[in-house]
Parts: C-alpha cells; sequence; structure tokens
C-alpha cells in the first residue's frame, strides 16, 4: 500500500520540486521510503531518491537525490508503505529494462504468487519478491490483458517508452483512488486530491452542484467528479492512456472490466457452500503478506466472519499465536458492540485492542480528519473508523482485514423492499411476492401496502395507483439557497439485484471506499476488504434475490454460510449499526454548543450562496428541541465550513 504520483509535461513547466512537493504532502501512505523516476523521449530514465529515501534502498541502488530543478516529458513518484518484499528490490519506481516499462503501483495483487509462477514456466526472470515486479512482466506478456488476471485492489501508472504511452488504471470497484486533472501546463494522477492541490498555479474552484447535493443529503463519491472543479476520479474497472507523442497530450479514458457472469445454482445450499468457500479463499489471500495481519472486529456479521475465517485458516498453518483484533467501543451501551466482539474473541483466542471515540476527541483531531479525508464526508461515523487505525498504528499493526463492502452486495441497509416486490412481481413470481408479504405482516402487525404499491407502479406505471400512495420525489429541501431534490438520488430499482448494484457503484460504497482508503493510510496502515473479492462480487451478483433476502432476513446466505463458524448470537443479530458514533447525543449535550457556533459561522459565510441561513438554523433548533426527528444535518454543514475554509486558505 502506497501513494503514486505522475505528471505529464506539456511545456517542461513542472520540475523535480513539483515531484517532490507532491509527495511530500502523502507522506502518511509510505513513510518507508520514496523514490522518483523522470523522462523524456529519446533518452533513458533516470531514477532518483528523496528525502525519505531508506538508507537500505540507497545502499542498494546507489541513487542521488532528484534535482529540484530536473527537467522531463513525465515525472513518476512513489510513497513506500512496505507490505510485500520488504528489501531495497521492492522499492520503486520499479523499470523493467528489457521492456523499457516503468511502474508506480498502489495496492496489492493478492494472487501474484500465482501469476508469477506461470510467468515463469514462460521463461520470466525476477529479481524481487514482490507483487509489483509481477505486474510489470505480466504487463510486457500480456499487455492490458494482464489486468483480467489480477484478483487485487490496486491503482497502478505505467509508463511505455517504447511506444511513448502511459496508462493509469484503477482496479474493478474503485478499492484504491485515483484521481486526475489537467490544466494547459500539465496533465497530473494522484492518489490524493491534495498532491493535485500543489500543482504550480492551481487555484481551487468549488464544484458548486457536488457541493449541493452532499449538504442536501450527504452524499459523495458518486461520480467522477469532485468538490474541486477540474480534479476527477478514475472511475471502478477503468483505466487512462495518454498518447505522449502527440501533439495535444489528450487523456483516453477506457473500460478494462465490465460484469456480466452468468452463474446458475441448483439449490440454496449448493450457493451457500459456493459463497464460504468463495469468501475463505478471498481471507486467505488477504493473509498473505510480509508483516503481521490484523483485523477490524466490530461485532457484526462481516467482520465477524472474517475474523472467524482467518482463525481457522491460521490453525491450518499452525499458526496459534491468535490474531490481533481492533474495535471501537463506547461507554453508551446503544452504540456499544463490544459484547458481540467479545463472543468473537473469546471463540477465536485473539488479542483485543479497544479504543474509545469521544467528543473530545473528535475536537482534537477534526482538522486533521478532514484534511486527510480531502473531501466533506456525511457523518462522524467516519471518526469511529479513524480512531480505530489510529489505534492499529499505536499497537504497531501495519496491515488490517475488514468487513467493508458485503452491505452493498447482500442488502445489508435494508431500502430494497419497493425494488425486491417489483422484481418478484416483474418474474410473477407471485407466491413468493405473497409468502414475504405475509412475513412482513408477523413482524410488523400490518401489510406492507406501500412497497406493493410502489412494486406495481414501477411495473404498470403511475396511472394504476392511487395518488396518494404513488412513489413521488423526495421533497425538495427548502434550507439551501436554491431547493435541492437529489438529482439521481431519486432512483428506485425495479428489482433487488439493480438495486444492490446501484449502490455499489453510485452510493454508498464509492464514498465508503474513500473514507476507509484515507482512514487507514492516514495512520499508514493497509486496509484489505475480503468482501470486495471480484468472484465474491460476481458471484453475489448472480444470486437469486430470496438466497439475499427472505421474510425479512437480510444477508441470508453468508448467515447460513457462516453456520457453526461465527457464535450464533451474531448469526442472528438482525440490527445494523457499522461504524457508529453517539452523534446525536454530542448535538443534544456536550457538542451543542460547538455545533452552533460552527454552524453560525457557515450561515453568515455561506447565507445566500449555499445556505438560507433563517432555515437552517430553525432545522437544527427543530431538532435540538425534539420538534424534528435527528439526522446529520447539522454535521454536513459543520463538516463543509470546515473542509471549504481548509482548502481556499481560509
Amino acid at each position: 500500500m502506497c501513494g503514486i504520483l505522475a505528471i505529464i509535461n506539456k511545456n517542461r513547466s513542472c520540475t523535480g520540486r513539483d515531484l517532490q512537493r507532491a509527495c511530500s504532502v502523502i507522506r502518511h501512505r509510505g513513510p518507508d521510503d520514496e523514490g522518483f523516476l523522470t523522462w523524456s523521449p529519446g533518452e533513458a530514465p533516470d531514477i532518483y531518491a528523496g528525502e525519505d529515501t531508506a538508507t537500505s534502498t540507497l545502499q542498494h541502488w546507489k541513487y542521488d537525490n532528484l534535482p529540484q530543478d530536473a527537467s522531463f516529458k513525465v515525472g513518476l513518484g512513489h510513497r513506500r508503505l512496505s507490505i510485500v518484499d520488504l528489501s531495497p528490490t521492492g522499492h520503486q519506481p520499479m523499470r523493467l529494462s528489457q521492456a523499457g516499462l516503468s511502474i508506480v503501483f498502489n495496492g496489492e495483487i493478492y494472487n501474484y504468487l500465482e501469476i508469477k509462477a506461470e510467468l515463469e514456466e514462460i521463461g520470466h526472470k525476477f529479481h524481487s519478491t514482490s507483487d509489483t515486479e509481477v505486474i510489470l512482466h505480466a504487463w510486457e506478456e500480456w499487455g492490458e490483458d494482464c489486468m483480467d488476471d489480477f484478483n487485487g485492489m490496486f491503482a497502478f501508472i505505467i509508463l511505455d517508452e517504447k511506444n511513448q504511452e502511459l496508462f493509469a488504471v484503477r482496479d474493478r470497484f474503485g478499492v484504491k483512488p485515483l484521481y486526475y486533472y489537467e490544466n494547459d501546463n500539465a496533465i497530473y494522477f494522484a492518489s490524493e486530491i491534495k498532491q493535485i492541490r500543489t500543482a504550480p498555479g492551481y487555484k481551487f474552484e468549488l464544484n458548486e452542484p457536488i457541493a449541493r447535493q452532499y449538504l442536501a443529503i450527504g452524499v459523495t463519491d458518486h461520480s467522477i467528479d469532485t468538490f474541486d472543479t477540474g480534479i476527477r476520479s478514475v472511475s471502478q474497472g477503468d483505466y487512462i492512456v495518454v498518447d505522449l507523442s502527440a501533439e495535444k497530450m489528450e487523456p483516453f479514458l477506457s473500460g478494462w472490466y465490465s460484469e456480466g457472469k452468468n452463474q446458475k445454482f441448483r439449490n440454496f445450499e449448493e450457493a451457500a457452500t459456493l459463497y464460504r468457500d468463495t469468501l475463505t479463499s478471498a481471507v486467505n489471500l488477504r493473509l498473505r503478506s510480509d508483516v503481521k495481519v490484523g483485523s477490524c472486529l466490530s461485532g457484526g456479521l462481516d467482520s465477524s466472519s472474517i475474523v472467524c475465517i482467518a482463525a481457522d485458516l491460521l490453525q491450518q498453518k499452525e499458526d496459534f499465536a491468535g490474531q490481533e483484533t481492533v474495535t471501537a467501543c463506547f461507554n453508551d451501551l446503544k452504540y456499544d458492540e463490544w459484547k458481540f466482539a467479545e463472543e468473537v474473541v473469546n471463540k477465536t483466542n485473539a488479542h483485543p485492542h479497544k479504543v474509545f471515540p469521544s467528543f473530545k476527541w473528535l475536537q482534537q483531531d477534526i482538522d486533521k480528519l478532514i484534511w486527510h479525508q480531502d473531501q466533506p464526508f456525511s457523518s462522524t461515523s467516519i471518526f469511529s473508523q479513524w480512531a480505530v487505525f489510529q489505534k492499529t498504528n499505536e499497537v504497531g499493526l501495519k496491515v488490517m482485514i475488514d468487513g467493508q463492502g458485503a452491505d452493498e452486495q447482500l442488502a445489508g441497509y435494508g431500502g430494497h423492499d419497493v425494488s425486491m416486490y417489483a422484481g418478484l412481481l416483474r418474474k410473477m413470481k407471485l407466491g413468493e411476492l405473497y409468502d414475504e408479504a405475509l412475513h412482513y405482516k408477523k413482524e410488523k402487525g400490518k401489510w406492507p401496502v406501500g412497497f406493493l404499491l410502489g412494486a406495481l407502479q414501477l411495473n404498470f406505471g403511475r396511472g394504476i395507483v392511487p395518488a396518494k400512495y404513488r412513489l413521488k420525489n423526495p421533497p425538495a429541501i427548502d434550507w439551501l439557497s436554491k431547493p435541492e431534490r437529489g438529482g439521481i438520488f431519486t432512483f428506485i430499482a425495479t428489482n433487488m439485484v439493480e438495486f444492490l448494484r446501484w449502490q455499489r457503484q453510485f452510493q454508498p460504497l464509492p464514498a465508503l471506499l474513500r473514507y476507509e482508503d484515507h482512514n487507514s493510510m492516514a495512520w499508514s496502515v493497509e486496509s484489505r476488504t475480503p468482501f470486495m473479492d471480484y468472484r465474491l462480487v460476481e458471484l453475489s451478483e448472480c444470486l437469486p434475490e430470496r438466497y439475499i433476502v427472505k421474510h425479512g432476513v437480510k444477508k441470508r446466505i453468508l448467515r447460513h454460510a457462516m453456520h457453526g463458524i461465527i457464535p450464533e448470537i451474531i448469526a442472528n443479530r438482525r440490527d445494523k449499526m457499522g461504524f457508529v458514533t453517539p452523534e446525536e447525543m454530542w448535538l443534544r449535550g456536550e457538542g451543542k454548543e460547538w455545533f452552533l457556533e460552527h454552524i453560525d459561522k457557515a450561515c453568515k459565510q455561506f447565507g445566500g450562496t449555499l445556505l438560507n441561513a433563517e432555515k437552517v438554523k430553525q432545522y437544527v433548533n427543530d431538532i435540538l428541541e425534539n420538534r424534528r426527528e435527528f439526522d446529520s444535518m447539522p454535521w454536513r454543514i459543520v463538516c463543509f465550513y470546515k473542509w471549504y475554509n481548509q482548502v481556499n486558505g481560509g
């Protein structure tokens, strides 16, 4: 896990100083080593050290320091967090001289050993034990097609000197970040937005439509656009190629991954067995590391499954030391999950570490947290994750396995009901539809009339449903300066598979992956997510809806697959918490004055441009006086205010 950078110089206005500055700002992503490469057509690349290049690297490679006035057509920069191949041979940028290929790489190719063995059989020679070198040899042998074989999380940039092309690649589901920016002087590719903000002449300009949607309903990362006008994210499963020989070097976008697997199952039992085996394989691959691997443990179904599977795998490898786990705990039992996490700890002989996020801690770290995230975020739940990774760093762990991604595949968040009923109706599975509705009535004491009418509307049109029961767009949010309805977030899928795919591709998973990457890397920790293994995602896409949800039980297949592996109390949990904080308690209690002070400042700064100050204050007061149900609107305004003034020099 690392930080990467590429600068394509259109007019040679960028120098080594700019490379150094854009890498220094992400030192947290790779404090173990630093390196640079500069190249111009017709010349051999020059590889340089930096201020933080490891002593062992300097002794092995004898690199000179990067000249501040270095001139180049293409400059690559790298910050290294050493996880696989801790030796100097794993140093980046890495070059394969005979092929004329150079790379900077962030992430992990978990199945690199299998790919390496295949390449060795056809004559490739390796000089390191790193997965980075495997990418280079695979690219030399198979070109862009090699990405189809990669099982991992990755963002990498490859310079092809012979063909004068640069490729910037992002993994199938966007687990690892990659941003790009173009102006008259240069094209930047980077792991974090803050690197691009160091570009000579860069001037921050707020992307107001993105900001308004965030303020309205808390969504981020739902498109390639960011809060900074002009800075964009490379889409998941895409790559960008730049022809370096062209007079106008324009980024050309191409997709390299598309889903479309069509798998059938004889019955639920067969599907559950395959799901368990695939998840086990995914966890096993993510235990590959030259440093110790720990686990984030919330006590929920997802993280508990990972910890228990990992414990079984480690015992098979005769590693009986036990995993180290980190859990966010709270003194208020409403938000605390330790009683569930403790069940897993006891079952697996894990060594637990607890961390207690508090409002005082949030106040202390809020500016640092916002700086690391680069963009605003929707609630203080992100702070709990921040605290977990800080604790991870303090106890000396560099790699953690986490349960991110299961909810978006297996309906963990809910909200799928209308889509589920619509899908069953469309397929004329009326018996299953009635069965689901009957169980809803038994649990809730009433029929799911609204869901059923919504399903009718989606299948047969608005006219079939009485006006007062029709699906409607959400009301306009009047505390913004211009009413905002939320744009694409009025989307309702016509079946549950489509609904879950939307959650994974647009909202909320892309935002959650960004939070996780930036939170973990802020503390120089690599976070690995087995549920994002492409084999598991593709398997989940093929599951019949009733394998995912039945009789109101979400994540049905995972619960069944983990029978006998995780404690029964967790397998039977029906509540959903995830990373939470007592945000409501903080707003109405010890943090009340802090929130009100910052909301007042935000209203003075943005009143009339983004916010309707009077209605914002009324909305917040209604929450404080229990006239309105709690939501995270006050936090969004505070977070946006602090973020904006950070990036705009306020």
